[in-house]
């Protein structure tokens, strides 16, 4: 096929996902779950989806936000970066992706 007629990835993106977690250095940070915010971009194809309209051939959201849930909650992070990394690992297994972008957003700290 040449270049001219390949195409670019398709990209699904979940945004504003709310997920537990225990995230932060600081010990009372370690012990409370709080609430962050992710934002997934993953690489997908989504053609033959899109050609057949079967839900067998997409992605599982359902299964994708279950994963990065579990993640999330399987242990303590203190970095918010080990976090995205954990998640990222994740969801690249759940989807088949390629390709992912994890944004991870949690409140600032006071003081």
């Amino acid at each position: 096929m040449s270049s001219s007629l390949r195409r670019k990835p398709d990209t699904l993106q979940i945004h504003e996902l709310a997920v537990e977690c225990r995230l932060g250095v600081d010990e009372w940070e370690q012990r409370t779950p709080q609430t962050v915010w992710l934002d997934l971009e993953l690489a997908i194809d989504a053609a033959r989806a899109a050609a057949r309209d079967d839900v067998r051939d997409a992605v599982d959201y359902a299964a994708l936000v279950r994963r990065v849930r579990a993640l999330a909650m399987s242990r303590p992070f203190k970095l918010m970066e080990t976090l995205a990394e954990a998640v990222a690992a994740g969801a690249l297994e759940e989807s088949g992706s390629p390709r992912v972008r994890v944004r991870v957003r949690k409140r600032a700290l006071e003081g």
